[in-house]
This record gives structure tokens, sequence and C-alpha cells, in this order.
């Protein structure tokens, strides 16, 4: 399988405090993947790690077959890079700061750039400190898209952005780039951010990947379950892919994930006055999977 980034156990802690456990994952050429987790998570710290800027304390991470390491540089002319908030050189004017930019990337495009420049309404003779913080993450795009990167890095870039240009930026330009080849690691909190873009879902919970399928998968195996009892509840068999519970009154909510069709039979075995099965929103399946207790999740959820 060509596999465009590969990381195998990979883990990172600061002092005594570990932030990342043995993670383990893959991204191929042309797909975009979304990496789901709370604010502290880890999920700045691997896409750090992954960019070379911080260390790594164990496992292994391969561009195109190739192990990294943390001293190399040279992998890093094949990806580009979107931080939440970018970092650019201010008394430089924005013309100069692509020109500066273009000499580091063989693969740079001037054309797409000066494209992008009139797309996001950018101005090369202004100054970058006069940039608005929304306007300096439309030119963290311009450089990161004229670099042509093969891999994309996307650590929460959206939230300073005006909803025009966020919508612009998910549905054409990622989409754009997957099509053209380019692997997309998205890496957010926002769960609705990544709805209709993603192809895959990694979800990053206790410095651990509890959730590594695809959104289709999913979409398709996630499933509410409501039953409604006239008495008292009666015990529930052990269903190991109940990943949310709560008692409502004499109703009780399940969260499953896989579901299978052999569970409806198990349910309806318990002769509830009420059962309602409904598909979830990408943000239930998320929810439901950060808040469960951490040793629930030592496996990740793999169909």
């Amino acid at each position: 399988m060509n596999e465009q980034l590969k990381i195998e156990g990979l883990s990172k802690s600061f002092g005594r405090r570990p932030v990342l456990r043995s993670v383990s994952l893959k991204l191929e050429p042309g797909k975009v993947y979304g990496l789901l987790g709370r604010n502290g998570e880890g999920k700045t710290t691997l896409i750090r790690i992954i960019m070379g800027v911080i260390p790594r304390d164990r496992g292994v991470v391969s561009l195109k077959g190739l192990p990294v390491t943390f001293a190399d540089a040279a992998y890093k002319k094949e990806i580009g890079y979107i931080p939440e908030d970018a970092f650019f050189y201010g008394w430089m004017t924005v013309g100069a700061l692509l020109d500066f930019n273009a000499r580091f990337f063989p693969k740079w495009d001037a054309v797409r750039a000066a494209d992008d420049m009139k797309r996001f309404e950018l101005d090369p003779k202004a100054k970058v400190r006069t940039l608005s913080r929304g306007q300096q993450l439309k030119l963290a795009f311009v450089v990161a898209l004229a670099a042509r990167p093969e891999l994309l890095l996307l650590d929460d870039p959206t939230s300073g952005l005006d909803v025009p240009t966020r919508r612009d930026f998910l549905r054409e330009v990622i989409r754009e780039l997957a099509a053209g080849g380019t692997a997309i690691l998205f890496a957010t909190h926002l769960v609705h951010e990544l709805e209709r873009i993603v192809d895959h879902l990694f979800i990053l919970h206790g410095g651990r990947i509890v959730l590594d399928e695809t959104y289709e998968k999913v979409k398709g195996l996630a499933r509410r379950v409501v039953l409604g009892f006239d008495g008292e509840a009666p015990d529930l068999p052990d269903l190991a892919n109940v990943i949310g519970r709560r008692a409502i009154g004499r109703d009780l909510e399940l969260i499953i994930y896989p579901w299978h069709e052999e569970d409806e039979k198990t349910l309806r075995a318990l002769n509830p006055a009420r059962l309602d099965i409904e598909s979830l929103s990408l943000e239930d399946v998320f929810v439901s999977f950060v808040d469960r207790p951490v040793k629930a999740q030592e496996e990740v959820a793999h169909v």
C-alpha cells in the first residue's frame, strides 16, 4: 500500500506527564484525515513531532517509506503546515515573504500563489505586521498551498477565519488538494469542521488513538438506542460495543459502536416497551468516545 506517512509506536512525555502513548497511524495520498481530540490531548504535539520541531521519546516516523529523524530537515520541503496561529516576520511585506519562502520549496508554484493572493484579497505590498489574524491565516494558506506539498498538516487553522473563507477553504481547497494527491491531516476539536470533507477519522484520547476508521464506516456503524420499560429496567447483557450509556427515568440510552444486526435481537430479548434506533452525528460519536474512561479504550475501535 502506498503510504505517504506512517507512524509506529510513537510516545512522548513532558517531564513525568505522558502526552502520547504508543500512537500508530498511516496516511495515504489523496485522502483527508481528521484528527479529533479535546484541547490538550496532544494533537499539536503529534504534528510538531512530524514536523521535526520537537523530538519523540520512542517510535518511528516514516515519510514515503523512509524513516525521518528530529535533526533531518530535507524531508520538510515535502510538507505544508498551517498552525492555528501563523508566525511570520512582521517587518516583511507579503510579497517579500512569498519570495523568501519560495527559496525553500523546489515545487513552489508562483502562479498558484498569485491566484490565491487574489482569492484571499491580500495586498503583496502590505507589511505582515499590519495584517489581522484572519489575514495572516490566509497568508499561511497561500504559503502552504504554493509549496505544492505531498503532505499537508493543519493544526486547527480555521478558528480565525470568517465564515465565507472557512467554507471556501474546507469545501474547495482541501478537496482540490486531495484530488491532486496530497495527503491531508486536519487536527481539530471542532467536529463540524470535518463533516463532508473527511475520508478517515482518528480520535486521540488519553494519549492513544481510540478510533481509527473510515468516515463512512463510522457513520454507518454508530447508533443511538433508547430502550423504554414499563417497570424497572432489567440488567443489560454484556455488550462490548457499548461506548456510552445513561438512564433517563425509565428509559435507557445506549451509544453503540460498531453496530451489528445481532445487537437488535439481543436488545429486543429484554422485552422493552419501546426500542428506538437512530444513526449518530459525528459530534455524538466523538463525545461518546472521549467521555469514556481511558481504561475502557485500551484497544482501538477498528472494524
